[in-house]
């Protein structure tokens, strides 16, 4: 037991001499690996986020053209193509019709090509003498009532099939059924909604902006939009320059096709509320956020990292705004910023490192 003891106050004498490790050591006596930027100097408007919704260019509540019964609806959620049946309506009534109309069209040719032979005939008994022109003349009227009259049937039996087409109810553009109005069974009139068609694919952003945006916006400009954590950079489609007499606000549409939001969805765009000015920028790594505020860690010339205080302002993509005792072309520290200290040393890694 006596040279255990020994041995223990022993390790105890030499961890009390020990030296302190690198680690313990002042905050510039260790050269912290870091990664650097530089400020930049750009062109930004000042800019408010504004809410806006995912909305589907086309939508339609489609209705029915002709009156009947219903036999069959598209399920909801069904995608249908451009053209193709959406519904379909009883038509056996009205084929009778079309049939009817073929009968009497048939009838007619059948009359006009005796009254043509007739005439033919009639004619050349004329030219002898053997028939008077009156005789002649009664039946070239006959034979030009019954010319009308093939062409009337004909407009009729075009008008019949046209019809007949219509007791499909087609789609106008490629979409899904989004709601059903009527089911199988129901009887609908002409303009009856019978469902709603939507697009899901061409998709536009709806907002609405005060006269402070609308005045610095214009079609084709590019604005950043934001859901959650994802961005996408949407075109100006549309501008309605016509405010809403109770909120005036003016609707802006964003055209979002490829964007891979969803119709209903709510998002934040980007509007600028001034013309563009030049500021200095810095990448939002680069952002040291406390409880005394933000600040950033510039480099000096002898690779000493400095704190200094700032304040942010607008954001254009990954850069953000910031105002400081900085100039465009300082570097300052976007990563390894997290545990360094103000006068530390620091080594500069490549952009690329990890």
């Amino acid at each position: 037991m006596g040279l255990t003891r020994r041995l223990l106050c022993l390790m105890a004498l030499l961890l009390a001499w020990a030296p302190a490790s690198p680690a313990a050591g002042p905050p510039g006596g260790r050269a912290a690996a870091v990664v650097v930027a530089e400020v930049r100097e750009i062109m930004l408007a000042p800019s408010v986020l504004v809410s806006g919704t995912v909305l589907s260019r086309q939508r339609a509540e489609v209705p029915a053209e002709v009156a009947g019964r219903l036999l069959w609806v598209a399920e909801l959620g069904s995608r249908i193509g451009r053209g193709e049946p959406l519904a379909r309506l009883d038509d056996s009534l009205f084929r009778l019709q079309l049939q009817e109309n073929q009968a009497a069209l048939a009838r007619e040719q059948a009359r006009r090509t005796y009254l043509q032979r007739e005439l033919e005939r009639l004619a050349e008994l004329n030219r002898r003498d053997y028939a008077s022109q009156g005789e002649l003349d009664k039946l070239r009227l006959d034979y030009d009532l019954s010319v009308a009259e093939l062409a009337v049937i004909e407009a009729r039996l075009a008008h019949d099939r046209e019809t007949l087409r219509r007791y499909r109810v087609r789609a106008p553009f490629s979409g899904v059924v989004v709601s059903r109005q009527r089911r199988e069974g129901e009887w609908v009139t002409v303009g009856d909604t019978v469902l709603s068609l939507a697009d899901p694919d061409t998709l536009d952003v709806q907002l609405h902006v005060d006269a402070s945006s609308i005045a610095h916006l214009r079609p084709g400009a590019t604005l950043a939009v934001y859901q959650g954590e994802r961005r996408f950079d949407a075109p100006v489609r549309a501008l309605v320059p016509v405010g809403d007499t109770r909120s005036h606000l003016f609707q802006v549409r964003l055209d979002a096709t490829g964007s891979g939001w969803r119709a209903g969805q709510v998002v934040r765009v980007q509007v600028p509320t001034d013309e563009a000015r030049p500021v200095l920028a810095v990448p939002r790594d680069a952002l040291v956020l406390r409880s005394r505020g933000a600040a950033v860690f510039r480099i000096d010339d002898a690779g000493v990292a400095r704190r200094v205080a700032v304040e942010t302002g607008g954001a254009s993509g990954e850069l953000i705004e910031i105002r400081g005792d900085l100039r465009a072309g300082d570097r300052v520290v976007v990563r390894g910023a997290e545990r360094l200290r103000a006068g530390q040393k620091v080594r500069i890694l490549p952009e690329h490192a990890s």
